[in-house]
């Protein structure tokens, strides 16, 4: 790749992303988040952060963020931030990752697969603007990456303090979600398949067990599960998850932006010494388990808690590893590839497609729409129109109406009929109103 390609990629990457981080100053809360704030809102935070274990689930960082709820420390305006934090913390992770393992081109890597997964994204509300969902998943991905970074890098001298700071950031990203503890088990398992005998792998399969085996023993696993009678499905469950990991990993893989985008990395020069790091990569059985597990662990996991995909949550973490597990094969079999495949009139256009599809694909082009047609304005304004009806209501019944302008990028789950529903008195009970009663606009 030349430089005059790497400064318009990277340029390019950085400008949208930036779109990304403004879209994310039009944001809202919704469902969850009023629940959250609302507990929160008492003397003892850490008694309410450690009864969630009891009442709903074990997942104790990412409970902990949740009811740190922007909403109780800044409002609105705090809540309208945390998109920023996030993407800056995803796009910092990666290129800490790519630092590690491949050494050269880093930050170009960082922003780019940043940029794809937020474009290919399932859901990019749920993955980046929804403050419950945002956090309580890809940043436990993203410190699972990390954590993998440094055993790679710190592989042939491994000392105590390393594994020091691993245990902390194993500790850390398992506590997001019980996907990750998943990960990790599943990972080391296939390692210890391939050396047996080797203690490092044992030790880090050992962890993330125990982390796992506290997450699903939280007393709150059974009363939350106890909203889902289709729960818990051996058959069921793994059947769907292959049914979801082959329909989402065919849409990513036949993606034009994903795969022009492996047309790039193969155009890349890489220090061959430091991608020797990755040489298990080579191997086909590590790199489809590589590519197939993760998908499929986190569509399995809220498969058997629930019985359904019914959000694309996890579908959004797998998504990020997806991206970065197929980049990082892509690398460790550049020379295998090229000497294979015939790649010439793909390099010759291939970073002219890219660039397009960068600009165009998916949840960048209704970014761009909603953004220049005034869509995100609009709804935030009407958020806002919202909150003032609600703040100066003192009627017993507040009567609100519906959100017509929606934004697809920035969407909020609607108020229900049902002024009882948990939904409308959280609401209620965060603004400190009368009843929340949706009413339809048109009449």
């Amino acid at each position: 790749m030349s430089k005059k390609e790497y400064i318009v990629l990277l340029s390019l990457s950085s400008l949208i992303i930036l779109c990304y981080i403004t879209a994310g100053f039009f944001c809202h809360p919704s469902g969850d988040d009023f629940t959250y704030a609302v507990d929160a809102k008492n003397d003892n935070f850490l008694e309410t952060v450690l009864n969630e274990r009891q009442h709903w689930n074990g997942r104790y960082i990412s409970n902990f963020i949740v009811l740190f709820s922007p909403l109780n420390w800044g409002g609105i305006s705090g809540y309208k931030l945390m998109p920023l934090l996030l993407i800056g913390c995803i796009i910092l992770g990666t290129a800490f990752f790519f630092k590690n393992v491949v050494g050269k081109h880093y930050i170009l890597l960082s922003m780019v697969s940043t940029l794809i997964t937020f474009s290919v994204m399932p859901d990019i509300t749920e993955g980046i603007y929804w403050y419950t969902g945002a956090w309580t998943y890809i940043p436990g991905g993203v410190l699972f990456l990390v954590s993998i970074s440094l055993i790679i890098k710190y592989w042939a001298k491994f000392k105590m303090h390393h594994y020091a700071i691993l245990f902390v950031l194993i500790f850390l990203a398992s506590g997001f979600n019980e996907v990750i503890s998943l990960l990790g088990i599943l990972t080391f398992s296939i390692a210890l398949f391939k050396d047996i005998k080797n203690l490092k792998f044992l030790i880090f399969l050992l962890l993330f067990l125990a982390l796992f085996t506290y997450i699903a023993l939280a007393p709150g696993n059974s009363i939350r599960g106890q909203n889902f009678p289709d729960n818990h499905q051996i058959f069921h469950s793994f059947f769907m998850s292959c049914v979801y990991t082959a329909r989402f990993i065919g849409e990513w893989l036949f993606n034009p932006l994903v795969f022009f985008w492996g047309i790039i990395i193969l155009k890349m020069n890489f220090n061959s010494n430091q991608l020797n790091k990755s040489a298990f990569l080579r191997n086909p059985f590590f790199a489809l388990s590589a590519l197939i597990i993760p998908t499929f662990i986190c569509c399995f996991g809220p498969i058997w808690s629930t019985g359904l995909l019914g959000q694309y949550r996890t579908a959004n973490l797998a998504c990020y590893v997806f991206l970065i597990t197929y980049s990082l094969i892509l690398m460790a079999n550049k020379d295998y590839l090229i000497q294979r495949l015939k790649f010439n009139s793909l390099f010759k256009y291939g970073f002219i497609i890219l660039v397009i599809s960068l600009t165009l694909w998916k949840n960048q082009f209704f970014m761009f729409k909603e953004l220049i047609n005034g869509d995100i304005s609009q709804f935030n304004q009407d958020m806002y129109d919202r909150y003032k009806i609600i703040q100066e209501c003192k009627q017993p019944e507040c009567l609100i109406p519906t959100i017509e302008n929606s934004s697809r990028t920035l969407f909020v789950y609607p108020l229900k009929d049902d002024p009882d529903h948990w939904m409308n008195v959280s609401y209620q009970l965060y603004f400190n109103s009368g009843k929340i009663i949706k009413q339809d606009i048109n009449k």
